[in-house]
């Protein structure tokens, strides 16, 4: 029997779409939940995952109790101790790794912790270290800074509920982020509005788009130039907005002369017709909401000029700042939300320091940029202590291992630490290299706020039950570990850090939960008063900034680094496109692949191939097949799906389970299954550090040996 029911916002394993709930308590323990008919996003909406909420809390294999590692580094040998001497040992290691390597020798690597990260960064600024990482170049981070440099805003957040023309740009909503946009785009489609769908795969969404254009991966920024090209020769552009609040468009304008429908049309496969008429339908819109997959457009070897080219379609037909377009969305917390600039770490340590940020000297815009750097820029400080060793790393929900591209690199580079310690509930491959393992609260188990991606609101998540066993809420973690450490300036007490965010609107953390949420107005238009956030003050289509830095003033666009045009003779050894990372609404990256439920509705890594492709190399449906790249062989089992064009195939990521659940599989299956083997880390954006996961060569075939016939498929593309 319910006790009661708590209104609160589901996080299960990070989940960014925050689904609002009702967690049903019963003697202490949570019964499960059910969706929050109210809530103003999912409106009752709840996924398999945010439904097993219950599973995940009560887990048999959750560590409830701080781990301290026995025998040899990386042994994987750990026993129960209690928090004294955990953090005691974690001080002892920090502190002298800052006396004998400096501050800047630890880093901080976080994976989704919700409300954490001004944690994290003013625990770092106390210990003296510019260092906080994250998948940020692979997650949304190319995007802003894309968007940023244009016209000095993050565009994360459109407003699809009013738009005429929805716009999803390698975004699958459906299974990314369905209890924050999908009752809007239903909305909004049932009005009337457009449906575009940029996506190599058929997606329920693509079939029911006014225009898909099936793309080859990696090819994007030709086309968003090829539509910038039809809407400029068109005349479809918004005259007065590209007049007052633009600079630069006589050079965007001969820029795009070259990106015609029938170049860009041999560049990505998509028929000319169709591009001209997706640019008509965008343009002519009384208003566009583009929605860029999170992921699709930051992992590419050009990300930052599909971010520019993205926003520069948004900005020249007049969707910017605008209801049903590309509002900017302000959190309540303002500087103090989740991502504020109140909070980056560097603005919070002497400059000497600041100019440590292992990322500033390889990725320059980094110096602009309140953001985590890229796990990219940490690697070679770990490998091979370039510009300066890093010695120290705590992990917080960050299976690096799965997570990141080039997994291999990634486990030496880890493998390199003096210390290391991690954050998680369960043991994962990446907890294997740790010297200590601390249990966190779930969601449910502590108290915190989401603002971030939150459009202007502002949620209260509150505690409902106490954590299982000993474990502790990361903010209270590191509340402890600051105050082992003897740091002045922390915060004394979580509520204390939550009313601190929530100060700029007058509130606290008892009237926050009181209340539920907290909205502010949707300013539009606030340019034509303050201007944008921009050298200019307007729209920089043309960047002097990014030609400053050496960088293309200009969107570009940049072939794959492998491809059947790129990279020819590697095309005739591994003749199919592989692209990766398509999101399963059944779990959230690596997390959650040990909850029996969820493992029931997708149990394996499965590779998505056209059935004509398949029949040519003798693979059968549901056979279990190897994918190999130069860098490497994983295991996936074969799915026929006709939405792919042939000669293209799909890999999911974060599979670290795979054929059976025995131990030694457990322990194997991230070299064996994680598409992440053999992606490749190297060929980056030069600006952004975007990682090529979407673009990449490959060969398939049989288990036993075979590997199939190796002429290329029938589908080829050419050269622009």
């Amino acid at each position: 029997m319910t006790e009661k029911a708590v209104r609160s916002i589901c996080f299960e394993a990070g989940c960014h779409a925050r689904c609002g709930v009702l967690v049903e308590v019963a003697y202490g323990r949570v019964l499960g939940i059910r969706g929050d008919k109210d809530h103003p996003f999912s409106r009752g909406f709840t996924c398999p995952k945010g439904r097993a909420t219950r599973d995940v809390i009560y887990h048999p294999e959750r560590i409830t109790r701080p781990q301290l590692r026995v025998g040899a580094k990386h042994s994987g040998r750990f026993e129960s101790v209690s928090w004294d001497t955990a953090l005691g040992h974690i001080a002892d290691q920090l502190l002298a790794t800052r006396q004998r390597w400096g501050a800047e020798a630890l880093v901080f690597g976080a994976g989704t912790v919700r409300g954490l990260h001004p944690h994290l960064n003013r625990f770092l600024a106390l210990f003296g270290s510019p260092n906080f990482f994250s998948p940020i170049n692979m997650s949304g981070g190319p995007l802003i800074m894309g968007s940023a440099l244009t016209c000095g805003l993050a565009l994360l957040g459109p407003d699809y509920g009013n738009t005429r023309c929805v716009t999803l740009w390698g975004h699958n909503p459906e299974m990314s982020f369905p209890g924050l946009y999908m009752n809007e785009i239903n909305q909004a489609l049932s009005a009337g509005a457009k449906l575009i769908v940029v996506d190599p795969r058929g997606t329920r969404l693509a079939q029911r788009a006014d225009h898909w254009l099936q793309i080859r991966p990696g090819t994007d920024t030709a086309l968003a130039l090829g539509l910038i090209h039809v809407i400029i020769r068109e005349e479809l552009y918004h005259q007065e907005f590209v007049a007052n609040w633009t600079v630069g468009f006589d050079r965007l304008r001969e820029h795009v002369q070259t990106y015609t429908p029938e170049r860009c049309a041999r560049i990505t496969g998509i028929a000319a017709g169709a591009i001209e008429a997706a640019a008509i339908t965008f343009g002519q819109a009384e208003s566009a909401a583009m929605g860029p997959g999170m992921g699709m457009t930051c992992q590419l070897n050009n990300a930052i000029h599909l971010g520019r080219a993205l926003t520069i379609l948004t900005a020249i037909t007049g969707n910017l700042e605008v209801p049903g377009g590309m509002p900017n969305y302000q959190a309540p917390t303002g500087d103090r939300c989740l991502l504020g600039s109140h909070f980056d770490v560097c603005l919070n340590l002497p400059k000497e320091q600041a100019d440590k940020q292992l990322a500033r000297a390889m990725y320059p815009l980094w110096n602009f940029m309140p953001l985590p750097i890229p796990a990219e820029a940490v690697w070679p400080a770990m490998l091979e202590g370039k510009p300066y060793p890093v010695k120290a790393a705590g992990l917080w929900a960050n299976n690096a291992l799965c997570a990141y591209a080039n997994s291999k690199m990634v486990k030496e580079a880890l493998s390199t630490l003096d210390f290391l310690f991690c954050v998680d509930f369960f043991h994962t491959p990446t907890t294997a290299l740790a010297d200590v393992i601390l249990p966190p609260a779930h969601w449910t188990e502590r108290d915190e706020i989401e603002d971030a991606i939150m459009k202007n609101h502002v949620f209260a998540q509150p505690k409902v039950v106490e954590p299982v066993g000993e474990c502790r809420s990361e903010k209270q973690i590191l509340t402890d570990l600051a105050a082992r450490m003897g740091f002045d300036g922390y915060w004394g007490s979580v509520e204390e850090s939550i009313n601190y965010r929530l100060e700029p609107f007058g509130l606290d953390w008892e009237k926050l939960k009181e209340l539920g949420h907290y909205s502010i107005p949707v300013v539009y238009r606030s340019y034509e008063k303050n201007g944008f956030q921009s050298g200019s003050g307007k729209v920089e289509l043309y960047s002097e900034l990014l030609q400053s830095l050496g960088y293309a003033p200009l969107p570009e666009y940049e072939e794959p680094f492998e491809s059947p045009v790129s990279t020819p003779e590697l095309y005739r050894e591994y003749p199919l496109v592989l692209t990766t990372g398509g999101r399963n609404v059944v779990y959230y990256h690596s997390a959650l692949r040990n909850v029996p439920a969820l493992r029931k509705l997708a149990p394996d890594p499965e590779l998505q191939i056209h059935p004509e492709t398949a029949r040519e190399l003798n693979i059968e449906d549901g056979e279990w097949i190897f994918i190999e790249t130069v860098r490497g062989r994983v295991e996936h089992r074969a799915r026929y799906f006709e939405g792919l064009a042939p000669g293209v195939v799909h890999a999911p990521h974060g599979y670290w389970y795979g054929k059976d659940d025995s131990l030694a599989d457990r322990e194997d299956g991230w070299k064996r299954y994680n598409i992440n083997q053999i992606t490749d880390n190297q060929h980056r954006c030069d600006a952004t550090a975007g990682v090529p996961c979407k673009a990449m060569l490959c060969r398939i075939g049989k288990l036993a040996g075979s590997r199939g016939n190796r002429n290329a498929p029938t589908t080829a593309w050419q050269s622009a």
